[in-house]
């Protein structure tokens, strides 16, 4: 069976889990799920930035704030129904990762990183001062977005999202424009001189990548009803950027998936307090020691490894 087959038949099994755990659970931990599909479509889009154009970013968790914060006041100050005020946070993130994607074409490394680090706390420290429109730390009250949605509805409808966000995300990264983000990542030299406009591909990237993000923040906000400055926080960017690195990376689906499953690990590890960061930590520090692909990268490379060595035995 060709390789291609089998990924799709393990894509298959794992969405039929995802279908049936709402059956098998009670609404606690189909609320803590319907979360990590927040934490899913934010690690991948900050995956398909860093690993796909090798642009760091830690504005990731302050983008999927602004996207919920313009969502939830375009709700109640234009009267916008909740899926045009989703639409409208993707807008607000997606331009303002264009303007910081062109701030930054200059910078790599350290610099870029630190960059996006002053971005990101403009972004929290304006929503925690901007009382009157954004009621500071006490947070802002948001609208639901399903009418007396049950905790299921709400599940399938952030699962269905995800698989989207997902599903365009890979066919985007498999199209040209998924060959220049690779080309500019591998040399922007070598990318530029075969004609890549780079400057316009790595504006491009922010901008994609800030726009799912916006996304993401946007469901979170109305699903919680409430949204706060605290999920701009440099400590929730470390939380998406764990969750990234321990799924893997380098591809969008295992960088998601490390996002549900690490949020299911920080919810079971609640009891521990502010311990379980430090658990987190830990974990995070292991995993990148032993499986610097990321678990479900390095399951997937030992599964392909096994099946192209039984190829070539028959």
């Amino acid at each position: 069976m060709k390789l291609q087959t089998l990924r799709l038949l393990g894509l298959g099994l794992i969405l039929l889990v995802f279908l049936a755990l709402p059956l098998l659970l009670g609404d606690y931990w189909v609320y803590t799920i319907t979360i990590g599909f927040y934490y899913a479509i934010l690690a991948a889009s900050w995956a398909l930035l860093v690993g796909y154009i090798g642009r760091i970013s830690f504005a990731q968790a302050a983008m999927a704030g602004l996207g919920g914060y313009a969502s939830a006041l375009s709700v109640q100050h234009a009267g916008l129904p909740p899926v045009l005020g989703l639409a409208a946070g993707v807008l607000v993130a997606g331009a303002l990762g264009f303007v910081i994607g062109r701030l930054t074409l200059r910078l790599h490394g350290a610099y870029l990183g630190l960059t996006t680090i002053a971005f990101a706390e403009i972004l929290r420290i304006t929503a925690t001062a901007e009382y009157q429109l954004t009621e500071g730390s006490r947070g802002l009250q948001v609208e639901p977005l399903l009418q007396d949605g049950s905790r299921s509805e709400y599940y399938y409808l952030f699962l269905a999202v995800t698989v989207a966000c997902l599903a365009l995300m890979t066919w985007l990264l498999r199209s040209r424009v998924g060959l220049f983000f690779q080309s500019i990542r591998e040399d922007e030299d070598g990318a530029a001189s075969l004609g890549v406009n780079v400057t316009l591909w790595k504006t491009v990237a922010f901008a994609i990548s800030t726009a799912f993000a916006g996304l993401a923040g946007g469901l979170y906000a109305h699903f919680v009803q409430l949204i706060t400055p605290s999920m701009m926080s440099l400590q929730e960017m470390g939380i998406v950027l764990a969750m990234a690195v321990i799924g893997g990376f380098h591809n969008v689906v295992f960088a998601a998936l490390g996002g549900v499953s690490l949020q299911v690990l920080l919810e079971g590890l609640r009891e521990l307090g502010e311990w379980r960061l430090v658990v987190f930590g830990l974990i995070t520090l292991l995993i990148l020691r032993l499986m610097p692909n990321g678990v479900f990268g390095t399951v997937a490379d030992v599964l392909t490894d096994r099946l192209r060595k039984s190829g070539d035995d028959k």
